[in-house]
């Protein structure tokens, strides 16, 4: 399974030192909270945060004053549990509500709008990436922070490119989970299809130009992180 920031909340077993596993997790958290550019005062936001797994971006906006927080899941839910997001939510004396809901599906008349919603490693994961975008510009009232791999192809990464693969790579094994990678400018193409009138990078990925060398020397399209910020 592709990582989504949420997969790194538990430290995995690499043989070093719990103290050494926890450092280099909120090293991690603390650059990708840099990078995602989440506003640091959000009394008075309310947030919608898709894909949210253990719910680490929630209960963070919670922390910066959010008045309202949803945390919406499904695949992950469905497929790993949510008792880690129970478990952490319970210990916060948290009040992010929840709901077991597919991106697919929202209706902005079940759930209304929110100031900031965020769409962290999700979008590679989208079986109708165009019809969940639309769907997701309607419940986004000022701010959308999508963050996601790109597709870093040697010559034509300026077009609006998508490599589509089922499954992850693992098309034997999750054949359900059918997963595209856009280059950036798909990406942002499709945003103001979607909806939204204003989309604007705010980081391409690392190494970018290195992985575009690798892409021209196997013959394969790389990929790399980026963030794109988008106002309706």
């Amino acid at each position: 399974m592709a990582a989504r920031p949420h997969q790194f909340i538990s430290a995995p077993d690499t043989g070093a030192s719990p103290l050494s596993q926890e450092w280099r997790v909120r090293r991690r958290f603390a650059r990708r909270l840099r990078l995602l550019g989440l506003p640091a005062d959000l009394r008075g936001w309310s947030v919608l945060d898709i894909g949210a797994w253990h719910g680490y971006f929630s209960f963070e906006c919670e922390r910066r004053g959010a008045g309202r927080v949803l945390a919406i899941d499904r695949f992950a839910w469905d497929r790993f549990g949510m008792e880690e997001f129970l478990a952490a939510h319970t210990r916060l004396g948290s009040r992010v509500e929840y709901q077991h809901l597919d991106v697919h599906d929202l209706d902005v008349d079940a759930i209304g709008q929110f100031d900031l919603v965020l769409l962290l490693g999700v979008f590679y994961h989208l079986r109708n990436p165009l019809a969940a975008l639309e769907r997701i510009a309607r419940v986004t009232k000022r701010l959308l922070i999508c963050e996601t791999h790109v597709l870093l192809p040697f010559i034509h990464e300026r077009y609006p490119l998508v490599s589509f693969f089922p499954g992850d790579e693992r098309a034997g094994e999750q054949t359900h989970d059918l997963c595209g990678i856009p280059t950036m400018t798909a990406l942002t193409e499709m945003l103001r299809f979607a909806g939204f009138s204003e989309v604007e990078i705010a980081y391409r990925p690392s190494f970018r130009y290195w992985k575009k060398f690798v892409s021209l020397v196997t013959t394969r399209p790389q990929s790399g992180r980026g963030i794109v910020h988008a106002r309706p």
